[in-house]
């Protein structure tokens, strides 16, 4: 069972996704986009890794 708090993340992650497609886009706001994206990308891994108390996601696994 995925975490509360993973769900919410990766739900963040898939609008930065589904925005990315929008081909009406400025060359400044995909930009954005994908600085937001690495962002959330990282906060992902690290919750994974060290999100409850230090110790890793009861999810476990890869981000897929």
């Amino acid at each position: 069972m995925i975490c509360a708090e993973l769900e919410r993340l990766e739900a963040q992650f898939d609008d930065i996704l589904t925005a990315l497609e929008d081909e009406h886009l400025t060359e400044q706001q995909k930009q954005e986009l994908k600085e937001a994206y690495e962002r959330m990308s990282r906060v992902i891994k690290e919750h994974h890794e060290h999100g409850h108390a230090g110790g890793p996601c009861f999810e476990g696994g890869e981000i897929e």
